[in-house]
């Protein structure tokens, strides 16, 4: 199964947020090689900005060079911009994580944005707890 991961769900399982157990679990399951985990170019450059806003620069470096040992990393290039501007999906980076999602031919899109949750996306997206029920049931995909 390959799953890419919204910016907030690793945020979530790299600084410990409140209600991290989930996506902590499904990093461990990336870690695992029980899913195939992907990020955007543009969510590494996002984890390091917010990271080191709360955290400090240094933190921000060592989540950044976890996150790129444990994620594939998918481009983010014009065409993939452009083609998100034509996706009914009312946020621009969930357009272009949707449409990389797609070209990847990604499974799932793993997240908690709840207007990512609701969007007309080519991929599905779900909450990390709806991810890990159906790594666990395998029937229920």
């Amino acid at each position: 199964m390959k799953v890419v991961f919204d910016t907030n769900v690793i945020l979530d399982a790299a600084m410990g947020r409140p209600g991290c157990e989930d996506s902590q679990e499904l990093v461990l399951a990336v870690v695992n090689e029980e899913i195939a985990g992907l990020v955007t170019a543009n969510t590494i450059t996002d984890i390091h900005y917010i990271v080191k806003k709360r955290r400090g620069d240094a933190t921000a470096r060592e989540v950044v060079q976890n996150t790129l040992y444990v994620f594939d990393v998918i481009q983010v290039d014009g065409e993939s911009c452009m083609e998100a501007l034509e996706l009914p999906v009312a946020d621009y980076e969930d357009a272009v994580l949707a449409v990389c999602a797609a070209r990847e031919e990604a499974d799932y899109i793993v997240t908690r944005d709840q207007a990512f949750l609701a969007a007309p996306s080519p991929v599905p997206a779900m909450t990390p707890t709806e991810l890990l029920r159906l790594i666990e049931e395998p029937d229920a995909r």
